[in-house]
């Protein structure tokens, strides 16, 4: 018997270990999502939204608690202050979002592709496991650079729903408002931080765009591309005065670098996969925040798919237009 029990010995042992490891992976794996349960319980309050996570809120519940993962967090080099309690639950954090007057402020997520949080939460959750819904979080579009760098084109994504939900906050349904230009004249600024700096923008384009090829004779307009050069943007400035709701009044040169809003909407229908967009342009320096409202026009003939067209019995007047394509720079 002393010896079986020998024997029985060491195999006790390696059983031992590999839970011990087993154990140790499954922590490791789910450490991102729940990283204690103080952190978890202390932003549940915070977390007032299937799609995201309104900043102020989940900062001041974390404030409640001596979280352990922000003291021992390893932070990047010159992140900002505020930033570091939200970054150190999840590191996917590209930054912060606000369009003041607006109930939108917000953190940023970013994934190695457009699809992680298209439907996941900021604490890596399914949000229709927790919610019923689809409407993920914001996250800026996984080709952006968040290494201190300011693309030509920092271009963010979020799902959308409608007010009627009964739910407070959600995702980008405060771009809806923009299809009115009177709201853009009462909040015309767009504030995003990234990790290691802030910037401000001035609103200058709002306008629809079809995903699908097909609706528009054959032709996308690729305004979700990053880094175009200075002298390709001159034709992605006309694609979007050809399709702006109504003009703003704030210029849009080819050095400016621009921010872009971007979300789904289906005012041609929900056969045809469209786009809200809102474009803003990096504050020039020294330039006030304050626009001129007597420049806000409509613009009735604003460029919309050949399919709304084809559904009118009008004549598209920018069926013949160049096909702009981005180029890098």
């Amino acid at each position: 018997m002393k010896q079986d029990n020998k024997a029985v010995l060491p195999l006790i042992c390696v059983l031992l270990a590999i839970v011990a490891g087993l154990l140790t992976f499954m922590t490791v794996k789910n450490l991102k999502a729940d990283k204690t349960g103080e952190v978890q319980t202390a932003a549940a309050a915070a977390y007032t939204m299937p799609g995201a996570v309104e900043y102020d809120a989940l900062n001041a519940a974390l404030a409640k608690v001596q979280s352990k993962q922000a003291k021992s967090a390893k932070y990047p080099d010159g992140i900002l202050e505020n930033l570091k309690q939200v970054y150190a639950i999840n590191d996917d954090v590209a930054g912060r979002l606000t369009i003041p007057g607006t109930e939108m402020d917000t953190v940023v997520m970013q994934s190695s592709d457009n699809d992680y949080y298209l439907r996941r939460d900021f604490y890596d959750r399914y949000t229709y496991e927790t919610s019923g819904t689809n409407y993920g979080n914001i996250y800026l579009d996984y080709r952006c650079s968040n290494n201190g760098y300011l693309d030509k084109n920092t271009v963010i994504h979020g799902h959308t729903t409608g007010r009627d939900t009964g739910v407070p906050k959600q995702s980008f349904r405060s771009l809806y408002d923009y299809r009115d230009r009177q709201h853009f004249i009462n909040c015309p600024i767009i504030r995003y931080s990234t990790l290691y700096g802030e910037y401000t923008y001035k609103i200058c384009a709002v306008f629809y765009s079809t995903t699908q090829p097909s609706a528009d004779n054959g032709y996308f307009f690729n305004y979700i591309y990053p880094d175009m050069s200075d002298s390709n943007m001159i034709g992605y400035i006309e694609q979007v005065k050809q399709r702006a709701l109504y003009e703003t009044g704030v210029s849009l040169e080819p050095t400016d670098k621009i921010i872009t809003l971007s979300t789904c909407i289906y005012d041609y229908g929900k056969s045809v996969d469209t786009r809200l967009v809102v474009v803003g342009r990096l504050l020039h320096e020294g330039e006030s925040t304050a626009i001129d409202p007597a420049l806000v026009k409509d613009h009735p003939d604003y460029r919309r798919p050949q399919i709304w067209y084809n559904s009118k019995g009008k004549t598209n007047p920018y069926r013949d237009s160049i096909s702009w394509q981005p180029s890098p720079n």
